[in-house]
């Protein structure tokens, strides 16, 4: 079982906006966070342990369900607790035939979602998200000190190799 979640790098703002012009860099909204951001987004693949498996850059504008099929490519794990960002029945489906299941919580608005949204699941992506939030205070990902692509996707290796090492005893 693993877990897919991504972070929006949201403090490329204005001088770095024309640094990063030729490199797919755009703009979108964070509905979580209420706020506009210009820059990329970063999708993990993170194992219950909170193992990064693996993670994918994509321009801020792109929806998270396209880039779950890619993020997923060549893995082994066949049940995915997702973000709600990764809700879509479509991508569901596609999953589906790969041999993946893939289980996002329902929004508390919606009529089945206190059916749905299994406290123990609940209590696995809960222990993820506190993971993913060692990564942001730790490792400060949500702020990157970068001029390129390149350099933000080598920046963030060699931070997840760290992060990673500690599992290793």
């Amino acid at each position: 079982m693993s877990h897919l979640q991504y972070t929006a790098k949201s403090h490329l703002r204005n001088f770095k906006t024309r640094i990063f012009r030729d490199e797919q860099a755009d703009i979108s909204f964070n509905s979580a966070k209420q706020m506009w951001f210009y820059g990329f987004k970063v999708h993990m693949l993170v194992s219950l342990s909170g193992y990064v498996v693996n993670y994918l850059v994509t321009p801020a504008s792109t929806h998270d369900s396209k880039a779950c099929e890619e993020l997923l490519e060549d893995t082994n794990f066949p049940m995915i607790l997702a973000d709600l960002g990764y809700t879509s029945q479509s991508l569901k489906q596609r999953l589906a035939q790969k041999g993946y299941q893939l289980w996002t919580p329902l929004r508390q608005n919606m009529s089945e979602a206190k059916h749905h949204n299994n406290w123990k699941l609940m209590a696995k992506r809960r222990t993820i998200e506190t993971r993913f939030s060692v990564l942001c205070t730790e490792f400060d990902i949500q702020s990157p000190l970068v001029r390129s692509l390149c350099g933000l996707e080598l920046w963030l290796e060699s931070i997840i190799w760290v992060y990673n090492l500690r599992f290793f005893n």
